[in-house]
Order: C-alpha cells, then structure tokens, then sequence
C-alpha cells in the first residue's frame, strides 16, 4: 500500500464525476478470505483510516465510501460463510466449488459497493446522465480484476508470501494506469464547471463539422456570455462568481443531449455545438436556453442580483467550413446581441 500511496494521493485529488476505483480491495479482499468477518472489516477500517491521513481527501467522501466497502465487505463475507462447508471458513477454498464461492463473493462485494456509490451519485445529483453516474465499463473491470487479484493474493499468502513481491508491480501498473486515465479525463475537462474545454470541443465541433459535410445536414455553433458578469465578482464575490458558472454549466449539460457538446471557452463564455440542427431549429432553441438561464432560481447564489446572457449563433449547411470559421461568425453574433442591449439572441 505504501507502495502506491503518492499516486492514490493525486488520483483523489484529480476531479471525478464517476465512481471512484478503489484498488485497496486487493489487500481488503485477501484479508476477507483469510480472516473472521469481525477482523476482515476491521482491517478495512484502518486501511482507510491509514489512507485518510496520508492522503486528506475529503472527510464526507472517505466516510460514505467507507460506508460502502464495509456493506459490501460484510455482504461477500455472509456469501463466503454459506457457500463453502462448515468450518472451511474463514481459509482458503480448495476445489471448483470452493473457487465458485469466492468469485460469488468477490461478484456480492464489487455490486453492493458500486450500487451505493452511484445511489450517492444520484441522489445527490439527481440530473447526472446515468452513464456519467456509472463510470465506464473499463474502470469498473479494473476493479474486477482488482479483486481477483486479491484472492490471487490470498492465496500466494498460503502457499508462500514472498510470491507477494511478484503481485506488487502489477498493484503499481494498475494504479497508474488508472491515474493515466484520470489525467486524460482532466486534460480535456473544464475544472469548474465540469464541461468540455475549449480545446477537446474543438476537436468534436470538427468531427461533427466533416460528419455533416459528409452528410449533407446543416450544423450550429453556439457561443454564449453572461451579461455583467464582473459585477456578480465585483459586488458579491469570486467564489459567488464560480457558484454561478457551475450553474451554468449544469444548465448547459441538461441542454446537451445526444452528440449535442457543451463547453466553457474561457471566463463566463460558453459553446454548443448542435448537430443537424437548421437555423430555425437553432434559434429555438438558444432562445429555450436564454430563457432557461434567466428565469433560473439565482435568489440564493446572487441575492438579487439577476444573470442574463448574450448568445451569438450560426448555421452551415454542407462545406466546405472551418471550426474557426463558425466561432469567428458565432462571435459576430453575440456581440452584435450585446451591442443590441443584452439578454438576446442574434444570428442563426
């Protein structure tokens, strides 16, 4: 575990929208096999317990994932304690049945915990798009081999424990192969608000722009600017001022369904890019959205103070076209709305 505290420690610090993998079940699962129930989460417990004060991630998350593994740790130990013959556990099975039951453990302890984290993820963030809430199938098969690995280490641990020193660099390979997505995830996401950046939008605005060139269907780009915005930092605060992004961009993300992307340029300017979408369709729906935004509830985030927005749109149909055609039109666009007095919308 020491081994891979220093990448654990920047895997909880990177942002996550998704179940979070937990690679200690390798040696939490062993431990299950091996020991008494009462003793098997016990060792849970202070594993994350060693974990919290070596990394500090925050209180609220630690406990409720805590929560979570000791359910599922007391879940696949009643699995173990009816499957396999009396007195044959806590031990290592031996025959084909005896391999069944741990992986019917193993199977008990990865649903019950990966149930719990998504209802927290839910019920906390109720409009998170359920594949969000899922995580991807990749990262959830890591943890599946995660726990394999654990009663591969039980039995290594048996049979001979210096065969463990073989186990720990495919730990290490795991864990920062996990790191490697996440950074991946975070180099194309916006921190704040959790939309694309600028620079992974560009490239799915030009995916969808040779998709509809190729087509022949009709594409719109977006670009939006909350009005007045330096007053909401200015008056109330910065924080105040991020609060507002992020409900933003909640806003935004409702609005991106299908290959619809959503994305924060920069600042308090935003991007859409809506395929096969005609010029009327575009307009609707940047008038929905305007609308949306400032008839959003904002009395408890800016006292008051009310958020508007300016959104510049256009429409091409066919090619050949440049993404930085489209954003220089877009552009024109939405500031052609702000010089018209704010809160409309022009183009399309």
């Amino acid at each position: 575990m020491q081994t891979v505290r220093e990448v654990e420690r920047v895997r909880y610090g990177l942002p996550a929208n998704a179940p979070f993998v937990d690679l200690k079940s390798i040696w939490t699962f062993a431990g299950l096999i091996l020991l008494p129930p009462a003793l098997s989460i016990t060792l849970v417990a202070i594993t994350w317990f060693h974990w919290y004060l070596k990394s500090r991630p925050p209180l609220f998350r630690t406990l409720y994932n805590l929560s979570a593994v000791l359910l599922a740790t007391y879940a696949a130990s009643a699995v173990l304690y009816v499957g396999l013959p009396a007195g044959a556990y806590p031990g290592l099975p031996v025959s084909w049945r005896g391999v069944a039951v741990v992986a019917l453990a193993a199977a008990v302890r990865w649903f019950v915990n990966f149930g719990l984290i998504v209802a927290i993820i839910l019920l906390s963030a109720p409009k998170t798009p359920a594949q969000e809430a899922l995580g991807s199938f990749s990262n959830s098969l890591v943890e599946v081999t995660a726990l394999c690995l654990g009663a591969i280490t039980a039995l290594v641990t048996v049979t001979d424990p210096w065969y463990i020193a073989l186990i720990l660099p495919l730990t290490l390979v795991l864990h920062r192969n996990l790191l490697l997505r996440q950074y991946e995830v975070a180099a194309r996401t916006d921190a704040k608000t959790g939309l694309a950046n600028a620079m992974h939008w560009s490239q799915l605005a030009r995916d969808e722009l040779v998709r509809a060139e190729r087509d022949t269907t009709a594409l719109g780009v977006l670009m939006l600017d909350l009005d007045h915005f330096k007053r909401v930092n200015d008056t109330l605060s910065h924080s105040t001022g991020d609060t507002v992004l992020r409900q933003i961009g909640r806003l935004l993300s409702e609005t991106a369904t299908g290959r619809t992307v959503a994305a924060r340029l920069g600042g308090e300017e935003f991007l859409l890019v809506l395929p096969e979408i005609d010029a009327r369709e575009a307009q609707l729906r940047c008038e929905e959205l305007r609308l949306r935004v400032r008839g959003h509830d904002w009395s408890a985030v800016t006292h008051g103070l009310p958020v508007t927005t300016s959104i510049g749109v256009t429409t091409v149909t066919g090619g050949p076209h440049t993404v930085s055609d489209l954003l220089e039109r877009a552009d024109q666009h939405l500031y052609a709305a702000k010089r018209a007095g704010r809160d409309r919308v022009v183009g399309a």
